[in-house]
């Protein structure tokens, strides 16, 4: 079996939180690990590394990168563009053909930023859906659904087709991808649909099959490889695989899954998933609530209080805050709609950055300064650059450097300090055994991040 980690989605949902450069994925909402790690590992459960293939846009290359470290051996293809599920499965399969070469390899679909427990009875759901898979059916894991939602396709289930203890594989009668709300409401009142969880399992040639009958315009690149498939990718349609394949094919089949699930698709999901205190209150961070029931207050960088409040969403990050009623929560996308058009730089950019050598972060930004913390891994190293119109000074804060500037070679070590003026060419490596963290201060009269001469 080979697994496929969708991890190309932008992060419109859960802002502040979530960037257009810094989507869901990267979250870490339930402990140190993000959601794709915890998404990684899970897959590990089933396979080993060179089994996973991970689809994401090319401006998260590094993000991955980090937040996957140590771990190798996974495939990354990299979307030259933002496109949907159906183009990001479809070079997926390309890759897979080509590069492991079994028509009849199970494929399993994976989305990178949902929360599912328990793992054992997941993954009893997984083998149990391969099985029918094998048989070529284009299988779909489905939720009972808990409320009305517009944001989840609905299954209809058809005739048994297998069981196994306690789990059960039907055929598709209908799928219905986010539908109107009072039609979502006639289905869970009739109790025969489940939510489309977006986990898929079938057989890679049973994959390619559908395609050339459902997408002959996506499957027109698929036939000539996965090269081909990916120099085209700008041609291939903007759509979920859920409508292009699932709705259409005549080989579906739906596995329901009794298990804790949800896509994290805004913060009143989140709420229904963090610990409670006894008013009711989701608390994350460093946050005090007083005559507060039913909220969720999280606290990234800093306190905060809620008084005599109910039914709210309160995020802070070190940029922004959000303010807004928990039934709310699922508008916030016009929201970061509203801020793209504004030209708001929050909306797309994280106070954590990722690089091909670490981190930084944004501690504070004026029209005259900026201040970053750097984080450097080890054997890793910031390239020869210089800048036109920006300064920097440098002061350890833990580990050691070697930093070349202007020709000449020097070891930074904790407290230790350096400066740098515009149009002088430097270099900053790692050559120790933990990462090094580094205090940058940049001044200039131009503070765009694209002021980078690479030497």
């Amino acid at each position: 079996m080979k697994i496929v980690i969708l991890a190309g989605g932008g992060g419109t949902r859960l802002w502040p939180l979530s960037r257009d450069r810094y989507p869901k994925q990267f979250l870490k909402l339930f402990g140190e690990k993000s959601l794709l790690r915890i998404t990684y590992e899970r897959a590990l459960n089933l396979v080993d590394h060179k089994d996973i293939i991970i689809v994401s846009n090319k401006d998260y290359q590094f993000h991955i990168r980090n937040d996957l470290f140590p771990y190798e051996g996974y495939s990354l293809i990299l979307e030259p563009e933002k496109k949907n599920t159906a183009s990001a499965i479809a070079v997926s399969l390309c890759y897979i053909r080509e590069k492991f070469g079994k028509e009849d390899e199970t494929i399993l679909v994976m989305a990178s930023d949902h929360y599912i427990e328990p793992l054992v009875k997941f993954l009893d759901y997984i083998n149990f859906a391969k099985s029918l898979a094998e048989k070529g059916y284009m299988v779909v894991f489905g939720i009972k659904p808990t409320r009305v939602d517009v944001n989840f396709g609905y299954i209809k289930i058809g005739n048994l087709i297998a069981s196994e203890a306690d789990k059960r594989g039907y055929l598709i009668d209908k799928f219905i991808e986010k539908p109107p709300y009072h039609v979502a409401e006639s289905f869970v009142r009739e109790g025969t649909y489940f939510w489309n969880s977006g986990n898929f399992i079938f057989r890679l040639d049973v994959g390619f099959e559908e395609y050339e009958k459902n997408a002959p315009e996506v499957y027109e690149f698929m036939r000539k490889g996965y090269e081909i498939a990916i120099e085209s990718y700008s041609y291939l349609p903007d759509i979920a695989f859920d409508y292009i394949e699932m709705e259409k094919t005549k080989r579906g089949a739906v596995v329901p899954m009794d298990i804790t699930w949800s896509d994290l698709g805004s913060f009143e999901g989140i709420y229904s998933l963090f610990e409670k205190d006894n008013r009711g209150n989701a608390c994350r961070g460093d946050v005090i609530c007083i005559d507060t029931r039913n909220s969720l207050a999280y606290s990234s960088s800093r306190l905060v209080c809620l008084l005599g409040v109910g039914d709210i969403v309160v995020v802070e990050e070190k940029d922004a805050i959000l303010v807004t009623k928990i039934k709310n929560s699922s508008k916030v996308k016009d929201l970061v709609n509203t801020l793209k058009s504004k030209g708001r730089e929050e909306a797309f950019y994280h106070t954590e950055i990722d690089e091909t050598w670490g981190k930084r972060y944004l501690l504070e930004s004026t029209k005259n300064y900026k201040i970053y913390r750097l984080v450097v891994y080890p054997n890793k190293e910031i390239s020869k650059r210089m800048h036109m119109h920006q300064n920097r000074s440098w002061s350890m804060l833990k580990g050691t450097v070697c930093v070349e500037l202007d020709g000449k070679v020097f070891y930074l070590s904790q407290g230790d300090t350096k400066y740098a003026n515009r149009a002088t060419p430097y270099s900053i490596k790692n050559c120790g055994l933990i990462p090094a963290e580094i205090l940058e201060i940049i001044t200039g009269e131009y503070l765009g991040d694209d002021d980078i001469l690479p030497l």
